[in-house]
C-alpha cells in the first residue's frame, strides 16, 4: 500500500491532533480535514489566519463565483500547483462553473470562451504570477469593467491564491485521498 503523504515536505498531523488544534483556535474541525490544514495546523495561529482569509474570499466575496474560480484555476495552472488545480476543480464544478471554462483557462488567450472583462482579469492573474504586479495597461482594462470594490477583491483573490499556490507547491501538500491529479484529463502545465 502506498503512502498518500509521500513527497510531503512536512508531516501531516493525525486526525486527533488536527482536531485538537482546530478546536484550540475556535474552528470546527470538520472544516479542516484536508491535507493542507492537517499540515498547517502544526502552527495553529497561522492556520487560523490563512483559514479566515480564504473563507472570507470564498464565502463572503461579492465577485461572481465563476470569475473567482477562473482566476484561481488560472493561477493553479500558471504556477503548476497541482493541489490548487485539483482542489478548485472540485470547488468550481460543485459551484456550477462550466468545466469547459475551467479547462479553457489553460490556454485562455486563444479561447473564445471569455469576454473582455474575463480576459482583463486573466491577464492580471498572469502578470502577477510572472511579474509580481498588474501592469498599467491591464489595470486600465480592469477599471473599464469592474468597480473599485470588485477591483479590491479581484486583486485580493489573485494575490491570495498566488500565495497559496506557492505555499502548497513548496510544502508539497499531497492531494486529498481519492483526488486525481490535474483533473479531468491529466494534462499538466509545462514546468519552468
Amino acid at each position: 500500500m502506498s503512502d498518500p503523504h509521500r513527497g510531503a515536505r512536512l508531516p501531516l498531523l493525525d486526525q486527533a491532533a488536527a482536531e485538537a488544534a482546530a478546536e484550540k483556535i475556535g474552528i470546527d474541525p470538520k472544516y479542516l480535514v484536508q491535507p493542507i490544514w492537517t499540515m498547517l495546523l502544526a502552527r495553529p495561529k497561522y492556520a487560523k489566519a490563512v483559514y479566515e482569509v480564504l473563507t472570507d474570499l470564498l464565502f463572503r466575496s461579492t465577485l461572481p463565483v465563476r470569475l473567482r474560480e477562473l482566476l484561481i484555476m488560472r493561477i493553479g495552472w500558471a504556477t503548476a500547483a497541482e493541489f490548487e488545480w485539483a482542489q478548485h476543480w472540485q470547488v468550481a464544478t460543485r459551484a456550477g462553473v462550466d468545466p469547459d471554462d475551467l479547462l479553457a483557462v489553460r490556454d485562455w488567450r486563444t479561447s473564445d470562451r471569455f469576454d473582455e472583462p474575463d480576459r482583463a482579469a486573466l491577464a492580471a492573474a498572469d502578470e502577477v504570477v510572472a511579474e509580481g504586479e498588474i501592469g498599467d495597461a491591464t489595470w486600465g482594462a480592469l477599471r473599464a469593467h469592474y468597480s473599485e470594490s470588485e477591483l479590491l477583491e479581484l486583486v485580493a483573490v489573485i494575490a491570495t491564491w498566488h500565495y497559496v499556490s506557492v505555499l502548497v507547491r513548496n510544502l508539497r501538500v499531497p492531494l486529498d485521498e481519492g483526488m486525481s491529479a490535474w483533473p479531468p484529463d491529466g494534462r499538466e502545465p509545462q514546468r519552468r
